[in-house]
Parts: C-alpha cells; sequence; structure tokens
C-alpha cells in the first residue's frame, strides 16, 4: 500500500508521516553527509544518500504538497564538525523545502553543529516542537508524555526482521504506533536499525516503555505492510 492512515496519522512509504489536519508531513534520520564521514574512516561508498532524498522529497510535495515539513532529528550525521559534503546538501534540502513549504527542524543527537549552516538559512534549531496534542522530540533523551498529548520520536531507526519457513530472513524499516506514541523509520540509506524484535531498544523513552506497538513496516515494492502487533515477534 502507498500509505495507511490511522486515527488522523498517514503513515507513507516514502518513510513520513503525514498529518491531515495540520497539512504537515514529518521526517527523521536524515544523516546526511554519511559518506564522506565514513571515507574518512578508509571506507568509500557511493553518494547515494542526497539523490535518494531528493527522490522522496519530490514524491512527497508531488503527491501530499504539505504547508509544513517537521524534520524531527539527524539532518546530519557527524557530531564533531560539519563537513564539506553536510553543508552542501543540507544548504540544498533546505532550500528545497522553503521553496514548497514551512520548514522546522527539531535537534538530534547528531545535530551539535547544525545550528550553524541553519542560520545562513533563517531556521530555527529546536530542542522540540509542539503542534496542537502532538509533540514532536527526537527521542535520544528521556521525556514525560504530558496528558492527552501524542508524542512522535525518531532516534531509533526501528527495524523488523521476517524469517520464513527455511529461515531465510529480510529486515525491513518501519513505523511503531500506538495512540500515544509514534516512532518514525529512519530516512538514510546507511541506517542499519535497531531490530526491535529483540527488545533492545536505544532510545531511553522506549527503554522505559511497555508499550506494544504496532508495526507497519516499508517495503520498496509494496510500500506500507502492516505486521500486527509487536508481541508477536518477541
Amino acid at each position: 500500500m502507498e500509505e495507511i492512515t490511522l486515527e488522523g496519522i498517514t503513515l507513507s512509504r516514502y518513510f513520513m508521516l503525514y498529518l491531515e489536519d495540520y497539512d504537515t508531513a514529518v521526517m527523521a534520520d536524515f544523516h546526511l553527509g554519511y559518506e564522506d564521514v565514513m571515507a574518512q574512516k578508509g571506507l568509500f561508498l557511493p553518494k547515494l544518500q542526497y539523490p535518494y532524498v531528493m527522490d522522496l522529497l519530490n514524491n512527497i510535495f508531488e503527491k501530499y504538497g504539505p504547508r509544513r515539513m517537521i524534520i524531527n532529528g539527524d539532518l546530519k550525521h557527524e557530531f564533531s564538525r560539519n563537513m564539506p559534503q553536510e553543508w552542501r546538501e543540507i544548504e540544498e534540502v533546505v532550500d528545497y523545502i522553503k521553496d514548497r513549504s514551512e520548514l522546522v527542524v527539531v535537534r538530534g543527537n547528531h545535530d551539535n553543529f547544525l545550528k550553524t549552516i541553519l542560520g545562513r538559512r533563517g531556521i530555527e534549531l529546536r530542542d522540540h516542537y509542539k503542534l496542537g496534542h502532538y509533540l514532536f522530540v527526537h527521542g535520544h533523551k528521556d521525556v514525560n508524555i504530558p496528558k492527552d498529548t501524542i508524542l512522535i520520536i525518531a532516534h531509533e531507526h526501528p527495524s523488523i526482521t521476517i524469517r520464513d519457513e527455511v529461515y531465510a530472513t529480510v529486515k525491513y524499516p518501519c513505523f511503531l504506533y500506538s495512540k500515544k506514541l509514534v516512532v518514525l523509520p529512519a530516512v538514510s540509506l546507511y541506517a542499519a536499525g535497531t531490530d526491535i524484535s529483540k527488545n533492545e531498544y536505544i532510545s531511553p523513552i522506549l527503554q522505559s516503555s511497555s508499550i506494544n506497538f504496532n508495526i507497519y513496516a516499508i517495503d520498496e515494492n509494496e510500500g506500507v505492510i502492516p505486521l500486527g502487533s509487536l508481541d508477536k515477534f518477541l
């Protein structure tokens, strides 16, 4: 399926959550500049992420045309400085979105120096963002979920491993959905992801949660696939 809508929240095959009531798209964990960071460590990867991200954005604006785009953390990858690839790609992504909608950027744990890049485009880097009864934080720090609030986080890079009868496996990025908490999949091509079937979360929010999420996998060909509740895989 191209998308699945649950109580006003649309989960899209484009690694995007769409809030129809607010005409707002939400994505996270782009990790732009990853290839340059890895090259400095001696691992040379093809520079595929930027064209991949732009293709996703083109599809999103063509299909949904949101008036607001929220990037919920980790737009960049390098912790300690701004790499040349990050400057170039982030500015181009920001310009593309700003030309089409309002852009909101929430700070992730990789975004230590992102403020400098965003400042050149007049974009504020926020610790959190509130929109109606939705609260957006990246997810690398613990937070209490206020009453009557739906928390939308990222950071986890959730994925699910499916095994068949001969134990062949395939790993899918996925959304984790509940009525109080939604976890976004990572946009990054190189985000290996946390296999949630192992029940070993990296987000402190999820570590302290006992929610039995519903899982919605993203398949390149089939789109969004409902897989049922998490407890089936534990």
